[in-house]
């Protein structure tokens, strides 16, 4: 019964292109958070109905990552004019974190509030606002994830994953490597504390593969990553599900099974030195200490985005023998003077670049200029400019969560411990 009430309201959304009519309660199904149902009249093969419980509210607006693009030759910055969910076309993808919002309708008689939206496979991101506030609201049933340890923090947004229909999305990209598996080969994650340089308890995020043994004769390689600004130790696994990504891949051989730790830095406030003191002083020792990994440089691996871009760059400006690869995405470091760096140490590691096509991280208007202290293309002018080797892949999207889970897959398939 709830396969046909689901399609049969993706199907009245279709047709206005919202969900302005209301529904008596009794032909409506009312179960609380996000469905996901499998939808033939869906343009993508899946429809996503969200329900909502505000009994004294006069306005619920579901706010999301809905709005989709084709790659127009526009980069570095998205288009104005986008696609909303109910005319989505193959081929089209999504980009922007919380760029669509939608009135939702209140079914009669009831608390509730609900609207469907087709959509393509990924990873999607949400929040509801209640008569016209500006709070963010989570989904009750959805909640946040948060870290739960001391001086820990909490994602911003509740998520869910829409899975791909090979036939209907067949030009779209294909997010199943971040479906939560269903056979049990799924890694743990973890949320501890460790002591910084200031002799604080700070948070770290912590994935154990799949089959983990801590007495196991070959320690684990590690992949250590960091947020972007305003982001904490929660970023990679709530907004990029790193963890399932890595389940996938290495359920699939595709890559080795590895540790990943996340970190906050967002209490460093943007000095780098400091956040590298703390990286290789506190961080990595505590990690080495408490799991089996590896001590080798080639076992480890410093990857980021946005402001972990920054944060990248200036690992392997400081400690390019320490890693054997860095995985800088959205943003860079810059304004680093090149003559005062050791070349040849640089030349040592693996190094990709990556951005959305419509990343400010990736080019904007002082590219190429001494004003650029910021973009993927003004790092990858300098490396070219020292003869220091490295990958770049685009991937299709912004400045977002439906670009780094690309990026990461690729870093990891096709570079990571190869």
């Amino acid at each position: 019964m709830k396969k046909k009430i689901l399609i049969a309201f993706g199907i009245a959304a279709l047709m206005t292109g919202s969900c302005l009519c209301a529904f008596a309660a009794e032909d409506t199904d009312l179960t609380p958070g996000v469905t996901v149902t499998e939808d033939a009249d869906s343009p993508t093969g899946y429809t996503a109905t969200f329900v909502y419980e505000a009994a004294d509210a006069q306005e619920v607006t579901l706010t999301g990552a809905f709005t989709f693009y084709n790659d127009d030759g526009t980069r570095g910055a998205t288009p104005e004019e986008y696609t909303a969910p109910y005319d989505w076309e193959n081929g089209m993808f999504e980009a922007g974190d919380e760029s669509y919002s939608e009135a939702m309708t209140k079914v009669e008689g009831t608390d509730y509030w609900t609207i469907s939206l087709p959509l393509p496979s990924g990873h999607y991101q949400y929040v509801f606002h209640v008569d016209g506030a500006e709070e963010k609201l989570e989904d009750p049933t959805n909640p946040m994830e948060a870290s739960g340890v001391e001086n820990g923090h909490h994602y911003d947004r509740s998520t869910f994953y829409v899975p791909y229909d090979a036939e209907k999305q067949s030009d779209s990209i294909d997010f199943s490597y971040m479906a939560p598996r269903e056979d049990g080969q799924s890694g743990e994650v973890s949320y501890v504390n460790y002591t910084d340089y200031q002799d604080t308890q700070r948070p770290l995020g912590v994935y154990l593969p799949y089959g983990y043994d801590a007495d196991r004769e070959e320690p684990y390689k590690v992949l250590y990553l960091s947020h972007g600004g305003g982001g904490n130790e929660t970023d990679w696994f709530a907004g990029g599900s790193v963890d399932y990504i890595f389940d996938n891949l290495i359920a699939e051989g595709t890559v080795e099974p590895t540790i990943l730790i996340t970190m906050d830095n967002g209490s460093y406030e943007w000095d780098f030195d400091v956040i590298i003191n703390n990286l290789t002083n506190n961080i990595i020792p505590y990690v080495e200490e408490n799991y089996n990994v590896s001590t080798e440089p080639t076992d480890r691996a410093f990857a980021g985005l946005s402001m972990g871009g920054m944060t990248t760059s200036n690992v392997l400006y400081q400690c390019a023998d320490q890693f054997g690869y860095f995985g800088i995405f959205s943003g860079a470091d810059v304004s680093k003077d090149f003559s005062t760096l050791d070349i040849e140490k640089l030349k040592q590691p693996t190094i990709m670049l990556g951005a959305g096509i419509f990343d400010f991280g990736l080019v904007n208007e002082n590219s190429g200029t001494e004003e650029d202290g910021f973009t993927i293309t003004g790092l990858k002018e300098k490396l070219d400019e020292n003869g220091i080797s490295y990958s770049w892949h685009e991937a299709y999207g912004a400045h977002d969560w439906n670009t780094w889970p690309q990026l990461i897959k690729v870093f990891a398939e096709e570079y990571l411990w190869k």
